[in-house]
């Protein structure tokens, strides 16, 4: 008589954890925003005449500061240099982020001229570095950028010409040593790495030798192969010498500074790379960027859990006053909301938990709890607009109430879920599409919120007037992604949404497997 029962509780975890499993399957699967968005075609050096600066040399920020994430991914900049390697000029290239938070930045000339005068390596450590009202995220992911793309490596005065976009995921030599000089003058190479470091192919750049010697070299293939194959690893404990590699016949001199110059570039990649890989124990936590709504943000959710287990949500008066503080408090002041925008932004780059600690233990609160609990604390207490909705929602016999049939309340209640498709098949086309367009959230951001934003967050509103809960039961697509990872009493059986989910994987795998071969 037992077994049924002991059959469900066995049942409901593993598909649970198979429901789960496709769920994040889906998210480590979206493309990568910055791919499509990062795209500037214009010329640094166009761009630099263009603003009126005097360049000593002009740098991006990317790819070294290609980790370092906003809302939805990262931010390039542009920094021109004078001689003295003190910085001159910012300009916000391109951003993976949504367009007001770009513009936003963009516009802020105080934000820009901040970083004047900072000196290579960074300015002083109690250097205070303000972010932009309401595009926070993205403007200090630009300032990190910033920050760590002068505090690395030594830009090249001898080879200023940085990564193109067609070389953005290779290695130049230049700009970790061009002092070995062969017959002239220093030579730059590009190195193509696999996932290991284990180096693929290796190219001369550029060089100031001379022609036929540089051609010489270029075109001996066997001088390269006693390169490749090697880790960076193994590069850099590399003895030339003692490995018997000889120069290219007729261009020796040239050919055994190319053999110095990837040993010594080597070296100073892999000890940079070993520097940011093992830093002290509680360094990454040091470096978060705790402000006033962050903490107001957190204290918030502990709040929530003690208030839950005191009932205190169960007194109409309690409940009223909770859903103004979050308004208030989540909303308006720190605009910390959860959507698919954020979701799909952070799944494809990293979560910003360094520059937005709230934001991201909010969004843990809201996917973690529900996927291993029947509770759901986001969208019953926490979400502003759902917030909004309570406090609105007409009574039982108000006269601006809507009843809809169940029938048609059956049609409206797809809404959601089918927008969750569209918008991750268009995140498979179009993966710099503008999701926080579709959702109302923006409008907490209303410093930088655009009109549409605010007027989609309005109509729902006045649709919730009408119909209870209106825009979180039939039009919130968010809050349905949370209610497939919540764990309910159906949890056991394989749903019509598990089938659509192990579709859109299949899916996502076609389409980067064309991409690959694009």
């Amino acid at each position: 008589m037992n077994r049924p029962a002991v059959w469900g509780r066995t049942r409901i975890p593993l598909m649970q954890f198979i429901r789960l499993a496709m769920v994040i399957a889906l998210l480590l699967l979206i493309p990568s925003p910055s791919r499509s968005r990062l795209t500037t075609s214009v010329s640094l050096l166009e761009l630099a005449e263009h603003s009126g600066a005097e360049p000593g040399s002009v740098i991006r920020t990317l790819p070294e500061a290609a980790d370092v994430i906003g809302y939805r991914g990262p931010t390039e900049a542009m920094i021109v240099l004078d001689k003295n390697l003190s910085i001159e000029y910012v300009q916000l290239l391109d951003s993976a982020d949504t367009g007001e938070h770009v513009e936003a930045v963009r516009r802020d000339a105080s934000f820009l001229n901040q970083f004047r005068g900072w000196p290579w390596g960074g300015p002083a450590d109690d250097r205070r570095i303000d972010g932009v009202s309401g595009a926070t995220l993205t403007s200090l992911a630009m300032a990190r950028g910033i920050l760590k793309r002068i505090g690395g490596n030594r830009p090249s005065l001898v080879f200023p010409t940085p990564l193109s976009e067609s070389e953005a995921s290779l290695i130049r030599t230049g700009t970790y040593s061009d002092t070995i000089i062969g017959y002239q003058g220093p030579t730059e190479l590009l190195l193509k790495t696999d996932a290991n470091d284990r180096i693929e192919k290796v190219d001369l750049r550029s060089s100031f030798d001379n022609e036929p010697y540089v051609d010489y070299v270029r075109q001996e293939r066997g001088f390269w192969r006693r390169f490749e194959g090697r880790s960076l690893d193994e590069l850099a404990k590399l003895d030339p010498q003692a490995e018997g590699i000889e120069g290219v016949s007729g261009a020796t001199m040239t050919s055994l500074a190319v053999a110095d110059t990837l040993v010594a570039s080597a070296a100073q990649y892999v000890q940079q790379r070993d520097e940011a890989t093992h830093a002290p124990d509680g360094e990454d936590f040091a470096s978060v960027r705790w402000t006033v709504s962050d903490i107001a943000t957190i204290s918030i959710l502990a709040i929530a859990s003690l208030l839950g287990k005191v009932g205190a949500f169960r007194s109409r008066l309690g409940r009223r006053f909770w859903l103004v503080t979050v308004v208030v408090v989540i909303g308006i002041w720190s605009g910390n909301l959860v959507s698919m925008a954020l979701v799909a932004g952070w799944s494809a780059e990293g979560v910003a938990w360094r520059l937005a600690p709230g934001l991201a233990t909010i969004a843990a609160v809201a996917l973690l709890i529900p996927s291993v609990s029947k509770s759901n604390p986001y969208c019953n207490h926490l979400c502003p607009h759902g917030a909004i909705q309570q406090l609105i929602k007409p009574q039982q016999n108000s006269r601006r109430r809507i009843r809809l049939s169940s029938g048609v309340t059956k049609w409206l209640s797809r809404i959601p879920g089918l927008m969750l498709v569209i918008a991750y098949l268009s995140l498979l086309i179009m993966p710099a599409v503008d999701l926080a367009a579709w959702e109302p959230f923006h409008a907490y951001l209303f410093r930088i919120a655009g009109w549409g934003s605010i007027g989609l967050a309005a109509i729902s509103l006045l649709i919730a007037a009408m119909i209870p809960m209106g825009y979180c039961r039939l039009g919130c697509p968010t809050g349905r992604l949370i209610d497939f990872v919540r764990l309910d009493a159906a949890s056991v059986r394989f749903k019509r949404a598990d089938a659509i989910a192990a579709l859109l994987i299949v899916l996502a795998v076609v389409s980067q497997a064309i991409s690959a071969k694009a």
